[in-house]
């Protein structure tokens, strides 16, 4: 194979791995599947009461947070959604155990502290 050739080959195969079609607050997270158990302490660091749902984005069971104040929830295999009216907008795949969580002040997204 010629030099060109395999540059080539090389750049389009770095290229069709970096899809960029969805922003990454909203792709789907791996499950929380080997989770038996969470407890989350959240911290809301956004200046309004947000919505988050626990499982399915758009069934699953609901939590609110007031504005800059912390509370606390426990769960079973579920992916926490921060939600944007009812859009998800950001995903956690809470691990085993306690586990601190936080709204950012912008609050469009969710870390773990």
């Amino acid at each position: 194979m010629s030099g060109r050739r395999f540059v080539a080959l090389i750049a389009l195969t770095l290229l069709a791995g970096c899809d960029t079609s969805q922003s990454p607050g909203t792709q789907a997270p791996t499950t929380a599947s080997g989770v038996t158990e969470y407890h989350i302490l959240i911290r809301n660091a956004c200046s309004v009461a947000v919505k988050l749902r626990l499982g399915d984005p758009k069934s699953g069971r609901e939590v609110i947070v007031l504005e800059n104040m912390r509370d606390s929830f426990s769960g079973k295999n579920e992916t926490v959604w921060l939600l944007d009216g009812d859009e998800a907008i950001a995903s956690y795949v809470p691990i085993q155990g306690s586990q601190k969580l936080r709204v950012t002040a912008d609050c469009t997204g969710l870390v773990r502290e």
